[in-house]
């Protein structure tokens, strides 16, 4: 599917977003970026290795390459939650924040604003923008891992706005040695961000996606669904926010991250089980025997059994470690592909070997 959606409404309201979202951004923090701006360059190096680490856990969750066929509502989700969010979240927080002042005053404001404003405003920010990417490319979207991998990006491109936002802010509030304390913040981000915007926001693109595509369900399945992840997702990010129960600082400051975790981990299981159950049956067709026989393209449903079979292809077939990786890759990508499409041609010849019966070493 292509990229600019030209015939659709809602693609030019997302082009729209894009533009307008930093000079909302601007509008507030045109002074933190004047005068924090050199300062924050710091932080950049940890900023870049937060991006890599957390969309290279994204991916590797990704255990059956659903996102071969996403890199446009992938990227698209990306840019959604690096320019349009920070901007609207701003702005909503400042809103949200007043209210919870002025119902239970400074003291409490001071200790539960962030753990209330940002679980309500900047959920849904983040969630407008998976929406909107889901609709507009719902033909390619049928397992919650779509949703997960669409939602993680928007809460990746949110996370990295987010760290640039506060390198910005703690290279105004500390001029004595800005630099260093933009890199000592930005580096403690990266520690807890574990379970930060990514996490919250993958879990509630698979509700989006499982509403907006499990047909075969009834509404208040669909719907229940959306409303757990929902609220899983603004339950993590309330206990991330909330105030530090009193103990060591280590533990203080993990605490969160842990429990955080701990849902996440819940969460991800019953995303794992339903692609396991979609390989099964992708691999129980009769075309998939083009690729091997099904007992032997089991061993692809766990780590475990894909260590198990490049170890044998390394042994048998004198694979180097990268060979064997890019076969296994290939061959889900070729697997992924039945699902849209008739399987494309085998790149390997004769002799025989693990998962299928045509196989070499990789080109």
């Amino acid at each position: 599917m292509s990229w600019a959606q030209r015939d659709s409404a809602l693609f030019w309201v997302y082009c729209a977003a894009l533009v307008l979202g930093p000079v909302l951004f601007l509008a507030q923090a045109f002074g933190l970026v004047v005068y924090g701006g050199g300062p924050a360059l710091a932080a950049l190096p940890i900023t870049a290795l937060t991006f890599l680490v957390f969309g290279g856990i994204l991916f590797w969750l990704d255990m059956f390459r659903a996102r071969t066929r996403l890199l446009a509502p992938i990227v698209m989700g990306f840019a959604w939650g690096f320019l349009v969010w920070p901007g609207t979240a701003l702005w909503a927080n400042d809103r949200v924040t007043r209210v919870v002042t002025n119902l239970g005053g400074d003291e409490f404001a001071s200790n539960w604003q962030a753990a209330i404003a940002a679980p309500i405003d900047e959920e849904f920010i983040k969630a407008i923008g998976i929406a909107v990417v889901a609709v507009l490319f719902r033909s390619r979207l049928s397992r919650p891992m779509h949703g997960f991998l669409i939602g993680g990006a928007v809460g990746l491109g949110a996370q990295i706005s987010e760290d640039m936002l506060y390198s910005l802010q703690t290279a105004v509030a500390a001029p004595q040695n800005p630099a260093r304390d933009v890199f000592v913040v930005a580096l403690l981000r990266l520690v807890t961000a574990f379970t930060s915007h990514w996490a919250m926001s993958a879990l509630v693109g698979v509700g989006i996606v499982v509403l907006l595509t499990r047909t075969d369900r009834s509404w208040a399945y669909r719907v229940a669904t959306f409303v757990l992840f929902y609220l899983l997702a603004v339950s993590m990010h309330a206990i991330f926010d909330a105030p530090r129960a009193a103990g060591p600082g280590v533990l203080a400051l993990l605490l969160p991250v842990v429990i955080d975790l701990a849902i996440f981990l819940l969460a991800y299981r019953w995303v794992l089980a339903a692609e396991r159950k979609w390989f099964r049956a992708t691999i129980s067709q009769p075309v998939a025997r083009e690729f091997g026989p099904e007992p032997a393209l089991e061993s692809l449903l766990t780590h475990r059994g894909r260590h198990r079979a490049r170890a044998a292809l390394r042994s048998s077939f004198h694979y180097t470690y990268g060979q064997a990786k890019q076969y296994e890759r290939d061959l889900l990508t070729r697997i992924a592909a039945l699902a849209d499409e008739p399987a494309p041609a085998v790149r390997y010849s004769p002799p025989g070997a693990l998962w299928t019966d045509q196989q070499t070493v990789p080109r």
